[in-house]
């Protein structure tokens, strides 16, 4: 048996706002997410501290923002006479553990415990002695979020049935729609196995109409009754147990999992699985050392970035189309997981990436376009552009196998080139990015997605020339340096043009709305903010501000005027001083932003975790190495945990060390090495690093001049006079 690294797991971390992550059970990428929701309104998960409970609902989002979506399928116990509508419960008692969730529901002393394997839910309701005991089933229940039209911008049930079908099973199907992203509908079918037959069933509606047998609609109901439950037997049967398969497909494929998963396991049995699965997914990165709220952040935060999408399998819970392709659906969003914690996937789980890469490729030839957002079988809003096209550049230059990237490659380019029917979910607003090489203020937001398309103009370039295709390459190379035809050099920071060309009066890049989301020229940040986001020409960045220095001081600014939300677009910002020639300060802020934004609290999480970015930014952090996107380029600061050993493709294993780490200590570089040859840059090549090895820092109280003379490459810049080459570098990279 392994180590039972699940249990530094802490599911209370950052599940209240704006974290907004799940508490309930769950597996690795699984298609249920059980969990706890409490009164309206909701928050995206369903679930507010403190709250009183409702409902355990069977499918979730997690980390999200924005407005609701699923919380199906609902499952209340309570006490007395049969009724469809149960008095919500102040929650008692609640603890929460990798793969287990419990709570006891105020004064009815019910004891809620829940756990799941990847398509079942299981229960187990202890009620007190002698007492009248039911569980009601809400085939309608739905996430709803404050200030959102049900059917809209939250969800909505629009229909459904139920029925017994015999003494000690329920089947059923809810039909929705509505929530973030799409307005489309999807349902949801589930089989409900009870441990122990029900003395009285009934089923009804909103109408108040009961019976025996079976109803439908949106609102569609049902009671199993345990009248005399013999809660002080002592032969252990005083609980309700209910197994509930849930599925996109059929009923069928309900019971069928049912059967797959749980036959001849108790509920601990099942509890005790979904620990070690796990400890098991989290075995390809082992710490020694550290404090036990570093273990406990570390570990946490990496089960964060395993918990979306969600696996639906080889065509078996596809429900829009059979292609013997693993399909991966609630990719919420890709514009926030590419900012690095698909690059931590690539590094740590490579046969994962490929396979999600795999399923946008499948996604692509169904729909014709490559999503930037996919949930519940359509395509969601672009919140910049194509985030895809970074990811499949990415790979190409990592190596990554399996993937067609001459496919993916038309795929980029389509985005480039052919005009959308709504750029709003598929491509990108081409009119002026084709006529003019900049987004004017016709474009909403269009400053931000100038800097979007521009990079990924780069990775289409850049996997080009991986392929071999120069023509097309030195195309893409030359309208990725469109980047700049919005800078402002009287403000040093890129700015809003009207369609004539003249710049918007009254801009103000170090302005901040507080919904920045619906800020008319930036998404999610300010200017200023977004002035730091050219990845692939951060050296002719600093050209233009002027100097090194003055690029520092911009920086310097910006962390310390303290408004700016620790948003997706910044996250990588700390490692900005290392181009210019600071690893010192890079070191000071990155381990300032993990002191400052992280907490092992239930509110620990500055912002919505976002499908793994938050939580990839502190796992990178605290090991020392953090990936630029799109490129196969990893900067380097002092770990926050001694020794980490990350087990790679192949079973290889890369070990980096620190003696002497810690939270507070030794916050400087002084020296490094890769397998024993000495190290005299902050940044390393991934095809350094993904055949194994050690990598091993000195680290120091005091800055010194490690690392600054050798700055990292900026593809597109001339004026990086200083980038050196690494022993085994990636040409096709510096396209």
């Amino acid at each position: 048996m392994g180590e039972d690294t699940a249990r530094w797991i802490d599911p209370f971390i950052g599940v209240d706002w704006p974290g907004n992550c799940l508490c309930g059970p769950h597996l690795p990428h699984s298609l249920v997410r059980l969990g706890p929701d409490t009164v309206h309104p909701h928050d995206t998960t369903g679930y507010r501290s403190g709250s009183a409970i409702v409902r355990f609902s069977h499918t979730h989002v997690a980390g999200t923002g924005g407005g609701g979506r699923y919380g199906n399928i609902g499952v209340m116990p309570f006490l007395g006479p049969p009724q469809d509508a149960p008095s919500p419960c102040s929650p008692e008692h609640e603890e929460a553990s990798a793969g287990y969730y419990a709570v006891t529901l105020g004064r009815a002393g019910i004891r809620a415990e829940l756990t799941s394997t990847p398509r079942v839910g299981m229960h187990r309701y202890s009620f007190p002695a002698g007492s009248a005991a039911n569980v009601l089933i809400d085939v309608g229940a739905v996430i709803q979020v404050a200030n959102n039209r049900p059917g809209e911008g939250t969800g909505a049930s629009t229909g459904g049935f139920v029925e017994f079908t015999s003494a000690g099973e329920l089947v059923g199907r809810g039909d929705f729609r509505g929530g973030w992203g799409h307005q489309h509908p999807y349902s949801v079918f589930f089989c409900v196995r009870f441990g122990r037959a029900p003395t009285a069933r009934l089923v009804g509606d909103a109408t108040g109409c009961w019976n025996a047998v079976g109803t439908d609609g949106a609102h569609a109901k049902a009671v199993a009754s345990f009248a005399g439950n013999p809660a002080g037997n002592q032969a252990g049967d005083q609980a309700v147990e209910l197994r509930v398969g849930i599925s996109l497909v059929s009923v069928a494929q309900a019971r069928a999992s049912i059967d797959r998963e749980t036959t001849g396991m108790t509920f601990d049995d099942i509890r005790s699985r979904a620990r070690a699965t796990w400890s098991e997914s989290l075995a390809r990165v082992r710490v020694e050392g550290g404090s036990d709220k570093q273990l406990t952040m570390f570990y946490t935060m990496l089960s964060r970035l395993l918990c979306m999408p969600t696996d639906l399998g080889i065509d078996d819970e596809n429900p829009w189309w059979r292609s013997g392709v693993r399909h991966y659906s609630d990719f919420y969003c890709l514009w926030d997981s590419v900012r690095n914690a698909n690059s931590l996937l690539a590094l740590i789980e490579p046969e994962l990436e490929s396979a999600l890469l795999n399923s946008l490729l499948d996604t692509a030839e169904r729909t014709g376009w490559l999503p930037d957002a996919w949930i519940a079988g359509h395509s969601a809003q672009i919140q910049g552009a194509s985030s895809a096209d970074v990811l499949f550049c990415e790979a190409a230059l990592k190596g990554l196998p399996g993937v067609d990237y001459s496919k993916a490659l038309a795929f980029m380019r389509k985005n480039a080139e052919v005009e959308p029917d709504d750029p709003r979910y598929h491509g990108r607003h081409l009119r002026d990015w084709r006529d003019r090489g900049w987004l004017s203020t016709d474009t909403w937001q269009g400053v931000s997605r100038q800097l979007e398309y521009a990079y990924q103009d780069w990775c289409i370039g850049a996997l080009a020339r991986h392929l071999g295709d120069h023509a097309v390459a030195e195309r893409y190379g030359a309208s990725s340096r469109n980047l700049w035809n919005l800078w402002r050099e009287d403000i040093h920071a890129f700015a809003p043009r009207r369609p004539d060309g003249s710049w918007a009066a009254g801009y103000d890049p170090a302005a901040i709305r507080p919904d920045c989301w619906a800020d008319p020229h930036f998404y999610e940040g300010s200017g200023h903010a977004w002035s730091f986001n050219t990845q692939h020409d951060v050296a002719g960045l600093i050209a233009r501000m002027g100097s090194d220095a003055a690029f520092i001081a911009r920086l310097d600014q910006f962390f310390a005027d303290g408004r700016h939300p620790w948003k997706e677009i910044v996250l990588h910002t700390p490692y900005l001083y290392t181009y210019a020639g600071r690893p010192d300060l890079t070191a000071e802020r990155a381990r300032e932003m993990l002191a400052a934004h992280y907490r092992p609290t239930r509110d620990g999480l500055d912002d919505n975790e976002d499908m793994g970015c938050q939580s990839a930014f502190y796992l990178c952090a605290s090991i020392g190495i953090y990936p630029i996107m799109g490129q196969d380029l990893y900067l380097l600061s002092p770990p926050a945990l001694p020794r980490v050993e990350l087990t790679l493709a192949g079973g290889r294993v890369l070990v980096i060390e620190a003696p002497g780490a810690g939270p507070q200590l030794r916050q400087y570089i002084a020296a490094a090495t890769l397998d024993g040859q000495q190290l005299d840059r902050a940044w390393l090549r991934h095809g350094e690093i993904v055949g194994g090895g050690t990598l091993r820092f000195t680290l120091s109280d005091r800055p010194g001049d490690w690392g600054q003379s050798r700055r990292p490459p900026s593809p597109l810049s001339d004026a990086s006079p200083h980038a050196g080459k690494a022993r085994s570098s990636t040409a096709e990279g510096e396209g």
